[in-house]
């Protein structure tokens, strides 16, 4: 079989932190996710991935988007959230969060009566107490799923999954439906019809999680599914620094994460870990500017804040590349310069880089990246809130602009919403006399 080599738009010598590729692969991929009433998302959000037919010049299609057999659609390799602060971008990060957490762990990790770890909408008498709703469709290993689910902090409300083959006029299949206690299983789901019929299925843990811990093939893969798309927090810093450490004593992947450290241009030589202590490696100079040996850097209390957040996403992204996964990250930009954080992207917003297609999906507030050439309209999403406090999820493709019209002064002048509203700060520092 034909090997298919790639690099990351650099020099060769810095691409080895990338693998050679055969040309099969399975297709893992998020078409859309929806949320209504979490958090401050009251009204039905949907970020998809479904390319429209826009055409925009200043980006390849090629690049950036990809065709799935059997169906068609075509979809985008990428997708940026950004808004104001307190807009309620972190909030779609952290729905999928919860939809990927609730979906793996509601039936081994919760115990019956407790609560489930979901906030409603707490800004209006309605939605306070109505369950908060969650819909994923995805494409997987051949199949086109739809499941969803209905939950209050007290029980599941409504559960759902559909499926269809990646074919042309396939038509979509019931797998089960839950209402309330409720519930209809296709009979080709037998592992979830013996669940349902010995009354297995508690009030707070989903049908889905309790067929997987039970071995049914299909719950099982989309759990894989999703243990395989991983989603960064601004509370994971730690253990993204865990990852990145544990991965180190792989002596091929620590020299691919030394690598993408020289990718950044970042000083360093290499990096070691001793006794679980990990030191950075950098060139030593005499007074005429002569390299004259090494010398070795603590890591955590040397290297600048940026060094240490590029260090610590290096794993999940190689790991993205390498398998064609998702990759979700909340305020990807931050303590990043603008250029790095282009390069990045770029790497997924790529043919060579990317062939497997793996998906990035990233909040961020650096507006560089609106003028980047990097995203067509389609992939750029921003999130805004109402005088009631309820965010709105919105693309730039619902706007009719030029193909060749400035993103980020539009963006800045107002034009697309999603940016903060600042009041008079003179008169808050001004003294009384």
């Amino acid at each position: 079989m034909q090997k298919l080599e790639f690099s990351l738009g650099i020099s060769k010598e810095n691409s080895y932190f990338c693998r050679n590729f055969t040309n099969k692969r399975i297709i893992f991929m998020i078409i859309q996710f929806s949320v209504e009433n979490f958090r401050s998302i009251m009204e039905p959000a949907t970020l998809s991935l479904v390319a429209s037919p826009l055409k925009d010049a200043r980006v390849a299609t090629e690049d950036v988007m990809f065709d799935i057999d059997g169906i068609d659609v075509s979809l985008l390799k990428s997708a940026v959230i950004l808004g104001a602060n307190a807009s309620g971008k972190s909030n779609v990060i952290k729905a999928l969060d919860f939809f990927k957490s609730y979906i793996i762990d509601s039936f081994k990790n919760l115990q019956a009566g407790e609560e489930i770890g979901v906030e409603a909408f707490k800004l209006n008498t309605d939605s306070a107490k109505a369950p908060s709703s969650f819909e994923m469709i995805f494409i997987l290993d051949g199949y086109q799923y739809r499941y969803g689910m209905d939950v209050s902090r007290e029980s599941v409300h409504g559960e759902w999954l559909y499926r269809k083959a990646c074919r042309k006029r396939a038509k979509e299949v019931e797998l089960f439906y839950r209402e309330g206690e409720e519930m209809k299983v296709h009979t080709s789901f037998s592992i979830a019809t013996d669940l349902v019929n010995r009354k297995m299925i508690r009030n707070n843990a989903l049908l889905l999680s309790a067929a997987a811990q039970f071995n049914d093939p299909t719950a099982v893969q989309i759990i894989n599914w999703l243990v395989e798309t991983t989603i960064l927090t601004c509370s994971d810093e730690e253990r993204m620094w865990n990852m990145a450490v544990n991965h180190l004593d792989d002596v091929e992947m620590r020299s691919r994460i030394v690598e993408f450290s020289k990718f950044a241009d970042l000083g360093i030589e290499d990096i070691e870990k001793s006794d679980n202590h990990i030191l950075s490696r950098h060139l030593q100079y005499d007074t005429n500017g002569a390299a004259k040996g090494e010398t070795s850097f603590p890591f955590l209390s040397m290297e600048s804040e940026g060094t240490i957040k590029y260090f610590s996403m290096a794993y999940p992204i190689i790991k993205a590349l390498d398998n064609g996964s998702r990759l979700v990250i909340d305020e990807f930009d931050s303590k990043l310069h603008p250029v790095l954080t282009n390069r990045i992207i770029s790497l997924f917003n790529s043919r060579e880089s990317n062939p497997r297609n793996a998906q990035l999906i990233f909040t961020a507030h650096d507006t560089n990246i609106l003028s980047s050439g990097l995203f067509r309209r389609d992939q750029i999403w921003f999130t805004q809130k109402d005088r009631f406090g309820a965010t709105s999820l919105y693309s730039l493709s619902d706007y009719k602009v030029r193909s060749d019209a400035p993103f980020e002064k539009d963006y800045l002048s107002g034009k697309y919403g999603a940016t903060p509203i600042i009041g008079n700060l003179e008169s808050v520092l001004r003294r009384a006399e």
